[in-house]
């Protein structure tokens, strides 16, 4: 069996207000294009469809018409996990319906029984060509609600639930010389790369570490007798425990400034044989740069991209971060550099070290308040509010816990501003 897995498209994001509409169009575009050219029987999307559990009409707009657009294609199974971005409740509100075009979605496991997440995946003939154990994100409370009857270690329900899963699947396959593939929405542990040239800071790439189980999940959770485990959450393609049966996808999209050298990926995937894993890299339809150094060195390196995208122009944003020299108003010191039309800066950060020298009490400060994301402002408060330092694990564990609830109260506010 061949097939395509991708996650994290995070429909309807707007990193510092950038609009993404027309860069998800080329890559849905894109991405039909090489389900053809590949000639893949299914596709893997493993959680995160959207960024924001109420996304716009338009982002919604996008994945449905990306669905249909698959009918009567060779691509003949399209299955659809939630993450923790995603409201559950509304990616399965539709799933009756889009079974009824081989697009298999389940955005939680609340209401569903094991039998609910074992899915048998067929060609174009009507054979069963795999079964996949679509599993999304899962919520402590959720895996303990779905064993409510049962009394275990809650150190080994991920574990449990996962082998629960993979043996009614073996039970499906019978002696049918299938693959048996899994897909899942958490933070895994022993990230491949995680320290050398795949890696990135954590801290602008929205991706949160999950408090609970699903945090620092393990390799031995899967079931060793799973042919591949299609994984979400983490935005760059890598391997768990250098596992090449476990791999996250990666995220299509750059979503931060500190994701912006690494190239966006999704994998083509042959079970036939040995198990085969190409990568395929999605064009670039927005440049995002990062430029760091004293007041001099981005000084030209800001002219230096002007002269470039002058000659072959692209989409550009900026995020610039001064990490040496004096402090200085980069509003004020970069006005005549940023008047450039081929690009623009969307945010001035300052180092630690020069804020540290004048000193600043907020560590990971930047610039002018116009550059705050709102979640910068909700990570002062709560700071603020338990008198301890920002970066302190005290105040990453709160805002962890609370983001959610922070981002549906945004959304709710921001429905509720457009209807007055």
């Amino acid at each position: 069996m061949k097939f395509i897995h991708t996650a994290d498209w995070h429909l309807g994001n707007t990193m510092h207000d950038i609009d993404r509409t027309e860069e998800t169009k080329q890559f849905l575009a894109w991405l039909k294009d090489r389900i053809v050219e590949t000639g893949a029987q299914a596709l893997l999307l493993a959680g995160d469809v959207f960024d924001v559990v109420n996304p716009s009409n338009s982002a919604k707009a996008q994945y449905y018409s990306f669905l249909a657009s698959l009918i009567g294609m060779g691509c003949t199974n399209v299955v659809v996990v939630g993450g923790n971005h995603d409201s559950g409740t509304l990616l399965d509100a539709p799933a009756e319906l889009l079974s009824a075009l081989n697009v298999k979605v389940v955005g939680s496991i609340n209401n569903r029984t094991v039998d609910d997440l074992v899915i048998e995946m067929k060609d174009r003939s009507g054979q069963v060509i795999g079964i996949c154990c679509a599993v999304p994100f899962m919520r402590d409370q959720e895996l303990r609600e779905f064993y409510r009857n049962e009394s275990f270690d809650d150190a080994d329900i991920l574990k449990r639930f996962y082998a629960d899963v993979y043996n009614r699947a073996v039970d499906l396959r019978g002696d049918r010389q299938i693959p048996i593939v899994a897909t899942g929405h958490l933070y895994a542990a022993n990230l491949s790369g995680r320290n050398q040239e795949d890696s990135y800071t954590a801290g602008d790439d929205g991706v949160r570490d999950v408090v609970g189980t699903l945090g620092n999940v393990t390799v031995d959770v899967f079931p060793e007798g799973l042919d591949y485990v299609a994984l979400g959450h983490i935005h760059y393609d890598t391997m768990v425990a250098k596992n090449p049966k476990v791999r996250y996808s990666g995220s299509p999209f750059v979503m931060g400034f500190d994701e912006c050298t690494h190239k966006r990926k999704v994998l083509l995937v042959d079970t036939e044989g040995s198990l085969k894993v190409e990568k395929l890299e999605v064009p670039r339809a927005i440049r995002f740069e990062q430029i760091e150094g004293d007041l001099n060195s981005i000084k030209n390196s800001l002219k230096a991209l002007d002269k470039e995208l002058a000659e072959n122009p692209m989409d550009t944003y900026v995020d610039v971060l001064l990490t040496s020299g004096e402090m200085v108003n980069l509003n004020d010191a970069l006005a005549v550099e940023e008047k450039s039309s081929h690009f623009v800066v969307k945010r001035h950060r300052i180092s630690r070290e020069i804020l540290r020298r004048v000193g600043s009490t907020y560590s990971e400060n930047v610039e002018s308040t116009k550059q705050y994301e709102k979640e910068d402002y909700f990570k002062m408060l709560i700071a603020s509010r338990l008198q301890v330092d920002i970066d302190s694990d005290e105040a990453k564990a709160s805002y962890d816990s609370f983001l959610d609830m922070f981002k549906e109260a945004v959304d709710l506010a921001s429905n509720m501003e457009s209807k007055v």
